[in-house]
């Protein structure tokens, strides 16, 4: 066992020094080290069927990697902070890396947690279907098992799944749109299609606007990617194409930010905003009563401390199951509660 955390340590120092002479950033090579000492209360579990771990040898500190496929904005540095804490609490080693939304680079980040003998894999693909094989090939090959938080894999079977009911955010927000609107208009969706999450926001909102809200028409929805410069690109040539349109969803906040940039250079601050999610500019429009006048927030800080639970609790041999996180709707009457709850978590 020493052997073997030692081969950890000496791994760790090379992709250190490998990744700062690559110019690769301290925040996002590194674990949290600012993880809040708050313990979140448990997150009601979904009813799927538990999978059960193995165990690990006595004496062995566990080492459990995250691999998110996005940069390290608020809603991820929250997300790693409650896997930090959770690891603290349970003496668990953990390491962590932003793929930026390159799916190349996160199976290479993958790879390079391997080399440092992860015991597990908690992953937060940027692409759901695209990260399959390399997946497969650590669950089936390695030996190393793999969970999912906040985003999901499609095609394949892991350990737990932990994250928000994303199906149930599009609902959320197109019981508000309907409402803000009074059950009329025209509105376009700026989203994201690859990454599973994201995709079921669209589905929970399209599904509810045609069933709920028929005199709600959806002109656009267009894919952005997730990138808030094409979304500013596309809902600015939405806003020229079709001046009647009277509000934009965003599946995430990168997407709600492009639209409500585009609504700002275009002088049409008459069209409204809905995000999803609670990073610092989203809150602060709405906090500010600008047309970004709502979000869904999930609760990133807790979804990351369920996910490490989860983890730990599978290699110690405990059945585990999928945790569904909730989450709320946002508007200017809500919103410095929010702002002070994650405020206070990333310190």
């Amino acid at each position: 066992m020493a052997m073997k955390k030692l081969g950890r340590m000496m791994m760790a120092t090379l992709l250190c020094v490998s990744l700062t002479a690559c110019g690769g950033g301290t925040d996002s090579n590194s674990s949290a080290d600012n993880a809040a000492e708050n313990t979140p209360a448990d997150a009601p579990a979904d009813s799927s069927e538990g999978e059960q771990g193995s165990g690990t040898e006595p004496g062995d500190k566990l080492l459990v990697g995250f691999s998110a496929g996005y940069s390290m904005v608020q809603h991820w540095e929250l997300e790693m902070n409650g896997c930090q804490a959770a690891a603290d609490e349970q003496g668990v080693e953990f390491i962590y890396k932003f793929a930026d939304g390159d799916e190349a680079q996160q199976v290479a980040d993958i790879e390079n947690m391997v080399e440092m003998g992860i015991d597990m894999l908690i992953v937060g693909p940027c692409n759901s279907e695209g990260i399959v094989p390399t997946v497969d090939e650590l669950q089936n090959t390695k030996n190393i098992p793999v969970m999912t938080s906040d985003i999901g894999i499609s095609g394949t079977e892991v350990t737990s799944h932990v994250a928000s009911d994303n199906y149930q955010i599009g609902v959320m927000a197109a019981e508000f749109v309907g409402k803000e609107l009074d059950g009329k208009g025209k509105i376009a969706i700026v989203g994201w299609a690859a990454a599973s999450a994201t995709k079921d926001r669209e589905d929970g909102f399209v599904d509810t606007i045609e069933k709920e809200y028929p005199d709600i028409e959806i002109v656009a929805n267009q894919d952005v990617g997730g990138s808030r410069t094409t979304s500013l690109e596309t809902s600015e040539n939405l806003i020229q194409s079709n001046g009647e349109i009277e509000l934009f969803f965003g599946c995430n906040a990168e997407c709600a930010l492009g639209a409500y940039s585009a609504t700002q250079s275009v002088n049409r601050p008459d069209i409204k905003v809905v995000s999803v999610d609670s990073d610092n500019e989203v809150m602060e429009a709405i906090q500010a009563e600008t047309n970004l006048v709502a979000t869904v927030a999930q609760n990133p800080y807790e979804m990351g401390y369920q996910a490490m639970s989860n983890a730990v609790k599978y290699l110690n041999g405990e059945t585990v199951e999928n945790i569904a996180i909730d989450a709320e709707v946002v508007t200017k009457d809500n919103v410095q509660d929010i702002i002070d709850r994650d405020q206070e978590l990333l310190k």
